[in-house]
């Protein structure tokens, strides 16, 4: 469920779900000691959710000519140029086609199940190689990938800042998952303001949905203190 929802979400759920799936997981499981030693769960949760969110992402995509990743923009450019719009005519006119691509993705899952249970013991055998033999070589990987993207060397000035921010939150036992979506989201929600500026001024802050929506950034904001406020009494209370 968290893994469809999130894929639901454009531009989010497909860079971050694996991260909020584990973190989740960790949260609400019992003996969760174990956690990134090795725990079976830490494994299951984010994996299952990954292979999920490529059905949520089918909605933004399909319904709302929003690609959701950058597979889906793939997806939805193919289906451009085979001169199928993507939209809500994707339920009415071409419904056969959003079987068929359904259908598809379902068809997908089952076979690649069939083929992770031959090839699951000999790829298990990765995790006994000693990190410090392939992370360089991951290390290149990445950097090559960061910079071939825009081939600007800021890019590559970026990841090593990114690095060391993930580094001493890591230090510091902090959760990273907010600096990967304030790094995703940084653009599109810059471009987007200015473009809702440029067109209704300031008055479309006072929509309902936008009202909504600021209402509930502003209770999540407020969560994490107040639980620890809460907790911080109530411990004070006990000693006492």
């Amino acid at each position: 469920m968290l893994g469809t929802l999130m894929g639901a979400i454009p531009g989010v759920g497909s860079s971050i779900i694996d991260w909020i799936a584990y973190f989740f997981a960790k949260k609400t499981v019992k003996n969760n000691e174990k956690f990134g030693t090795g725990d079976i769960r830490g494994v299951i949760a984010p994996e299952s959710a990954n292979n999920a969110k490529d059905g949520g992402i089918l909605i933004p995509t399909l319904l709302f000519s929003i690609p959701g990743s950058g597979t889906a923009a793939v997806l939805m450019a193919g289906l451009i140029l085979m001169g199928v719009q993507t939209g809500p005519s994707m339920v009415d006119e071409n419904m056969p086609i959003t079987l068929s691509i359904i259908w598809t993705l379902v068809i997908a899952n089952i076979f690649a199940t069939g083929l992770c249970f031959f090839i699951a013991k000999p790829v298990s055998l990765l995790t006994t190689i000693n990190p410090n033999k392939f992370v360089p070589f991951l290390l290149v990987i990445i950097s090559v990938g960061a910079y071939q993207a825009s081939r600007d060397w800021g890019d590559l000035l970026l990841l090593l800042t990114l690095g060391f921010l993930a580094w001493i939150l890591r230090e510091l036992d902090w959760p990273r998952i907010p600096l990967i979506i304030g790094v995703v989201l940084a653009i599109p929600s810059e471009q987007y303001l200015f473009i809702s500026i440029g067109r209704y001024g300031f008055d479309w802050l006072t929509r309902p949905g936008v009202i909504i929506i600021g209402v509930i950034i502003f209770l999540v904001f407020l969560y994490g203190p107040l639980v620890n406020f809460i907790k911080s009494y109530k411990s004070k209370r006990a000693k006492k």
